[in-house]
């Protein structure tokens, strides 16, 4: 059988589940996942090689119309080098109200894009006539090749989205080895990992300006990490640290965790906070 390699774009409005959905189709955490809004700060290009197919995702930060939030720079990677996609999937949450305005910003997105499906994720969240209302209202005014009620949180209707995107990408040499998982480096998985139990465990505390430096040694059985995790304005690193340290130590337990069940090897971590 020929082998098949086709490149994914995954779009939509923030918190609608692109994360997570690449997550369901890979079966791993490979982007960060949260509550909170536009938390994938870069391009996370993930791979999975499935029979003869291999999928390259491109997963890209949320589009936010509020000025409070939308970065000009971050928007602008959605339009990146259109013609290298293979295929753009917008992701829409299905429990989100709907209006005029929501329709007009999916054309705009969608307009630069030769094949675009939809996705009208967390349909456990709604009930079957509201669903409808939706798929039907989209669809009278956006062309869309194909659209699917999914639950990527449930993993409900993703083997069908899957074999769909199979059956959408060209035939053609595998782009990466069999290995890999993501594309991203090493580090900055694990910088995504310390990130993600920042933005769960801070609540609105902590502003989304928020970086992290990781260095490691990574041993045959151990793997030593050193974080500093970088805050703008000096009032915000008590805030961070907690009373007497706990909230980092929280956010240190949590983060080494995940990065042992993850790599499959012990852990050491060591995080710091500095607002220099």
């Amino acid at each position: 059988m020929n082998k098949k390699c086709g490149k994914i774009l995954l779009t939509g409005f923030s918190n609608a589940g692109k994360s997570t959905l690449i997550n369901a189709l890979l079966r791993k955490k490979v982007s960060i996942v949260s509550h909170k809004v536009q938390t994938t700060n870069k391009k996370i290009k993930a791979v999975l090689n499935y029979d003869f197919n291999q999928l390259i995702f491109v997963d890209t930060p949320g589009i936010i119309t509020t000025k409070k939030f939308f970065d000009k720079h971050m928007s602008r990677t959605l339009f990146d080098d259109v013609k290298s996609f293979d295929l753009n999937i917008f992701i829409f949450d299905s429990s989100r109200a709907l209006n005029e305005e929501l329709i007009e910003n999916i054309r705009k997105v969608t307009s630069f894009y030769k094949k675009n499906f939809l996705a009208l994720n967390k349909i456990d969240l709604v009930d079957r006539e509201s669903l409808l209302s939706k798929i039907k209202k989209i669809n009278e005014k956006i062309d869309f090749t194909e659209t699917f009620p999914i639950s990527a949180k449930k993993k409900r209707g993703i083997d069908i989205l899957l074999q769909k995107i199979i059956k959408n990408i060209p035939s053609g040499e595998w782009l990466f080895k069999d290995n890999k998982i993501s594309t991203e480096d090493f580090k900055f998985q694990l910088s995504e990992i310390t990130r993600e139990k920042i933005f769960r465990l801070t609540n609105k505390e902590i502003p989304y300006s928020v970086t992290i430096q990781t260095t490691t040694n990574n041993l045959k059985n151990l793997i030593k990490i050193n974080q500093t995790i970088f805050v703008k304005k000096k009032s915000q690193k008590p805030i961070l640290i907690g009373k007497a340290g706990e909230k980092i130590k929280h956010i240190g337990t949590e983060a080494r965790l995940e990065i042992q069940k993850r790599f499959k090897k012990k852990v050491f971590l060591d995080i710091k906070v500095s607002n220099k």
